[in-house]
This record gives C-alpha cells, structure tokens and sequence, in this order.
C-alpha cells in the first residue's frame, strides 16, 4: 500500500537530514558509514566470502561499497531536493494483512444460495470514440485550412499565367531591340572575333585552323594548304580585292570579314522571322476545380460475459444399532448437505477511430497560339527598316496578330 509521510517530519532522519552540496552529488560521511556497515554486513554472511583470499575480498568490499555508495547518494540527493522544494515524498510500504479464518456455512447461506446468483450489475460502458469525434473533426480541418488551399491555387494560376505572359513580351521585346540595329551594331553586340575564327576554320578546314598556344587564339594556316584549291573568299565574305592564304592574311583581313559575314546572315534572319510574326500563348479560357473530401468512422465496442453454476448435493445414512435402540427397533442415522456456488465474469472493451482526408486540386487551361502584334511593338520607321535588313525586302511584309498581313510599311531607303 502506499502511506505518504507526514509533511512535518524531516524527509530523512538523523545526520542523513542535510541539504543539498553545492558542487553536486556527493557521498556524505553518514552515508559513506552506512553503506560500510550495512556491504560488511552482507559480505560476513556469506560462507563463500571467507574461503576468497585476504586482496580478493578487500578488493570485493571497496567495489561493492562504492557502487551502493552512489546509488545510496542519488537516493539521498532525492530526498534533500524534495525537502528544499516543499515536497513530500511517498513512502512504498508492503503490509500482510491476517485472513478471517473461515467459518461454517450457515443455514441462512444455503437459503441465499438456493436462490440462485444476483443479478450481474450493468459494466459502466463510456463511448470514447465517439466523443473524441468532434474534437478530431475540428483539429484536421484547421490543420488542412480548405479555404487557405482554394486562394493559393487560385493565387498561383493567376501569377503563372501572368509571369508567362510577361516573358514572352520581354523576350520579344529584346529580339527586336537587336534585329532593328544596322549590321555593325548587331556584329558589336553579338558577333565577336572568336566566333568568326571558328566558323572560318569549320567553313575550310582544309586551310585554316586555331591556334590556341598563345595568350590569345590566332587564324593560321594549316600545313599542306598550298596544295588545297584558293577557295573564292572575295564573292563568299563580300571582300573588295583578293586575299592571300597566310597567317597575316587570315587575322587581319578574313576574320574581320567572317565576322561581319555572320553577323549580317544571323540579322537578315532575325529579320525575317520577325516580319514573318512570332508565335506566342493566349490563354482564352480556363477552370479551377478544389475539392476535399473528409470522412470519419468512431466504432466503440464493449462485451460483457458472465456464467454461474449452483450445485447442492444431499446424503443421508440410516444403521440400526444394539443396546437400548435395538431393543426397542429404532433406527440411528446422519445427512449431510453440500452446496456450492461458482460465478465468473469477463468485461472488454474497444474504441477505434479511422480519418480520411482527400484534398483535390486541378487546374484546365485552354490556349490558342498566336502571333505578338509587330505593329503595337514598333512604328512604321522601324518597321520598314527591318525589312529592309531581310534578304528580299519586298516580299517580306509584317504580320498582324490575326495571321495575315498587316499594313504595307513605307518602302526601305534606297
């Protein structure tokens, strides 16, 4: 049974009513005594200990009694902490009590018994599962936030689409920044002489290449080029005069007129596509569909068992005996009656509580493909000198954002 202590006596008696050691857990001297006392005690008991050599036992004595020390401390420490916190500890104490000794069945007993068990009392059945519903119902909906799911869907189909939007205008915006620049403009900012010395040594490998080994690349001329055919770089990169195969020849003269060459070739198509019209995404229509579903099934079970068996056994035994009795031929005799009573019960109990929680969201755009609208990016002027930067400027005419021409732009300067 368990008898808490009375709160105004001290938590431990004697000189083991000391406060607790500012360093820490400490072994005091009354502990320290006990502890000897109570491990020698124990060991002189033992027939075995006396038969171990003197060191032996010495050494056995000082283990033991250190490791009862410390957990005699902690108890210790255990005690000191609760009387300076104002606690009262609980004292676990074991009590046997006597047993009735028995007694003999009684005539009003049997009666009872004849009657039959008592009535089994109805079990207190608390359905746990069921009240917990609403508690549970209330914390998985805060948790999912429904309302919270539709805005952000909503929120980040608006801001993708507008995001998409605005990158396709700014990427159509930059090209055609570039590709209404003249020819040296667009070489300064997209063409660079490296690019030019690789295409020369791609476009006649048989008599150029790129000579890394210096601080800076270099066009030279490949050994055996001399017996390769002059290919005709005057009509090919537009040149005024013809050019020698030579090292000299090759950086100064062919690299800057490959790098024009490409520059003017990537600008008359930039050109190009740009009047034939850049295809861009119109989202026309749209639905955002968000759904939960939420389920909850609370089962509370509870079965109660109960069984009994009365049993009542009778005996009787007659004898004639001698003496007076038999003179007079009366009978002796004695019955015995035994009644026994067995009663048992079982009881059990179950809650279960299952959660479902189907969160949907679903986004159906439709979108058709366009064409971005040149004449609200660019005024005639820079209309007509784009067109002008194209192969064959006449056939070339913008397209307007239905797919078909648009308005005839002023004819390129001549």
């Amino acid at each position: 049974m368990d008898r808490p202590l009375n709160a105004a006596a001290p938590s431990l008696p004697g000189p083991f009513d000391t406060a607790p050691l500012a360093q820490g857990m400490r072994i005091t001297p009354p502990v320290s005594r006990l502890v000897h006392a109570q491990v020698q005690a124990l060991l002189e008991s033992s027939p075995a200990f006396h038969d171990l050599p003197a060191e032996r036992r010495a050494l056995m004595g000082r283990d033991l009694e250190k490791i009862a020390g410390y957990t005699a401390a902690l108890v210790h420490e255990e005690w000191a902490q609760s009387k300076r916190l104002g606690q009262t500890p609980v004292l676990h104490q074991r009590e046997t009590l006597p047993v009735a000794p028995p007694q003999a069945p009684t005539a009003l007993a049997a009666v009872e018994a004849l009657r039959g068990p008592p009535p089994v009392k109805q079990e207190h059945f608390e359905a746990r599962a069921a009240n917990q519903v609403g508690r549970i119902t209330r914390d998985t909906l805060n948790a999912i936030a429904f309302p919270t799911f539709v805005a952000d869907l909503i929120k980040g189909t608006f801001q993708a689409i507008v995001n998409a939007s605005i990158q396709q205008m700014e990427a159509y915006g930059k090209l055609l920044a570039n590709v209404s620049k003249t020819v040296d403009q667009f070489m300064a900012d997209n063409i660079s002489d490296n690019n030019a010395r690789d295409w020369l040594a791609s476009a006649y490998p048989s008599h150029f290449k790129v000579d890394t080994s210096g601080d800076s690349p270099k066009m030279t001329v490949r050994d055996g080029a001399d017996g390769a055919a002059k290919p005709d770089f005057r009509g090919t990169l537009g040149l005024d005069e013809d050019v020698d195969i030579s090292d000299e020849a090759a950086e100064e003269k062919l690299v800057p007129a490959a790098r024009r060459y490409l520059a003017k070739s990537r600008h008359q198509m930039l050109s190009t596509m740009m009047l034939m019209g850049i295809n861009r995404i119109v989202i026309t229509s749209g639905r955002i569909y968000a759904r939960m579903g939420f389920q909850i099934n609370a089962q509370d079970l509870a079965q109660a068992e109960s069984a009994s068996q009365f049993d009542a056994r009778h005996e009787s035994t007659v004898h004639f005996g001698g003496g007076i009795a038999g003179f007079f031929g009366g009978p002796g005799g004695e019955a015995t009656t035994s009644v026994a009573y067995v009663s048992s019960k079982k009881a059990n109990s179950a809650d279960a509580i299952d959660v479902h929680a189907d969160l949907t969201g679903e986004v159906d755009l439709k979108f058709k493909s366009d064409y971005f609208p040149m004449e609200r990016f660019a005024k005639p002027e820079l209309m007509s000198m784009i067109m002008g930067n194209t192969p064959n400027p006449g056939a070339n005419t913008p397209v307007n954002s239905h797919g078909g021409e648009g308005a005839k732009a002023p004819a390129p300067a001549p």
